[in-house]
């Protein structure tokens, strides 16, 4: 895969999270921002499904903790309904 060079501004304390998780990982801070889009890409593909919560349980059951408001935008759920009622009219 073909890697592309991205530089991003961020505040002095996101920026030390992702350095803090990265050491605490042992992994490079890329990886740590791969991983924050991969959660985010896997809630998006949920929530098409219909499943609209995330969160933490340690009994699979029973949801302990939920996200709220993290991974929630009004401007990708709106593209996501408009592509998923484009797909339905197909």
């Amino acid at each position: 895969m073909a890697k592309v060079r991205m530089n991003i501004e961020l505040s002095k304390e996101l920026a030390k999270e992702i350095s803090d998780l990265a050491t605490s990982e042992g992994v490079a801070k890329s990886e740590i921002i791969r991983r924050g889009l991969a959660v985010m890409k896997s809630f998006r593909q949920q929530r098409i499904a219909g499943r609209t919560h995330i969160g933490f349980a340690s009994d699979p059951t029973r949801l302990e903790a939920e996200l709220i408001g993290v991974l929630n935008s009004s401007v990708v759920q709106d593209s996501e309904e408009k592509r998923m009622a484009e797909e339905n009219s197909e």
